[in-house]
């Protein structure tokens, strides 16, 4: 098995091979399976009942559920704990072709360990896409996102840029859900928290490039970029030179 966690969220990818679990959901969850599966499951109750889902089929599974589940062959298998997720109502086999493009995007940044904010927006896509249901709650106001406040992110992000820095951490500061949290940032700043920490990654590497010469992937590490290649790659999209480029000039 394969996963990240954070203290918000956990993702794991579990290998297609024979299985036999019981246990309680001990937070919200969200699954995916990439393969077609058979087997025997009991969800919510005690009667157990045979059961298949197809291939790139979704389940959620609400908080105190009582699951059994087992298959003789199995399959590969997403599941994904989000403690700000609401399960307004369970699903079972839901086949939903956006929600498994984000699934098998997860699916490589697992495997390949990649940039824990790159995950954590995919994370929270599949969650938005599964919560089929109109939103409830207040609209933040445009003003939400007040000076004293930003500068609390600010402060936030500055002190933790070398760190996996999330925008769950962010909300969380804030006492406030992700989703809210994320519609009030745009309003404020007309960008995401995601690019508004991508773009903090790259001042902050900017200047230590233009002023120090310590080796790039020193520098990477700093800024809280997983790799040089990594940093490279953002540089290049978002800037439009390389920072070799920039230490060269």
């Amino acid at each position: 098995m394969k996963a990240i966690a954070t203290p918000h969220w956990r993702l794991e990818l579990l290998p297609a091979s024979p299985y036999c679990v019981r246990y309680v959901v001990a937070e919200n969850e969200i699954g995916f399976a990439y393969d077609c599966q058979t087997g025997e499951h009991s969800i919510g109750t005690d009667r157990r009942s045979s059961f298949k889902v197809r291939a790139n089929s979704l389940a959620v599974r609400a908080k105190g559920w009582d699951v059994y589940s087992s298959s003789r062959r199995g399959g590969e298998y997403l599941r994904l704990i989000c403690k700000d997720f609401e399960v307004r109502r369970g699903c079972h086999d839901v086949v939903d072709e956006t929600a498994a493009g984000i699934a098998r995007r997860l699916r490589s940044l697992l495997i390949t360990q990649a940039d824990m904010l790159d995950c954590e927006a995919l994370v929270l896509a599949l969650r938005d896409r599964v919560d089929g249901l109109p939103e409830t709650g207040a609209e933040p106001s445009a003003d939400w996102i007040t000076p004293r406040r930003l500068r609390l992110i600010d402060d936030l992000i500055d002190a933790r840029l070398s760190e996996n820095l999330l925008v769950t951490d962010l909300s969380a500061a804030l006492g406030l859900s992700t989703r809210y949290f994320a519609r009030a940032f745009h309003k404020a700043t007309g960008r995401s928290p995601r690019e508004y920490i991508i773009e903090c990654r790259l001042r902050r590497a900017r200047a230590l490039i233009e002023t120090t010469d310590r080796s790039l992937a020193d520098i990477a590490l700093e800024c809280g970029f997983s790799s040089h290649a990594h940093m490279t790659s953002q540089f290049v999209k978002r800037v439009g030179v390389a920072p070799s480029a920039l230490r060269s000039a």
